[in-house]
């Protein structure tokens, strides 16, 4: 006869790896994303040279779709979590299972 086979947590598409990953891209994103946006109160208007780009640059809209991509990928990071977290708790069961059915495959002395 067959032997069930369950998958395990650890080939669950790897979630555990993009969670982190999206966490990282999230976190790089509102980094660079404040960067420009307290930069650019900061130096006011009347710089020049490089300070003056800066400030431009916080002035139009990249910044703001920096942020956005930054909550984005904050949310796909705690989606994937969950995602990580069924398939442990999945894992978990199938383990069990597996256990109950080993413990009655063998037979009673």
């Amino acid at each position: 006869m067959f032997k069930k086979r369950y998958f395990s947590v650890h080939s669950d598409f790897k979630t555990g790896k993009l969670c982190k990953f999206s966490f990282f891209l999230g976190f790089l994103f509102l980094i660079i994303a404040l960067f420009f946006i307290i930069s650019g109160h900061l130096i006011g208007e009347g710089s020049s040279g490089i300070l003056n780009q800066i400030y431009d640059f916080s002035k139009t809209t990249t910044p703001s779709s920096i942020l956005a991509f930054s909550i984005i990928f904050f949310a796909i990071g705690v989606i994937l979590y969950f995602f990580y977290c069924q398939f442990a708790k999945l894992a978990k069961i199938a383990d069990e299972i597996e256990k109950l059915e080993e413990s009655k495959d063998t037979p009673d002395n």
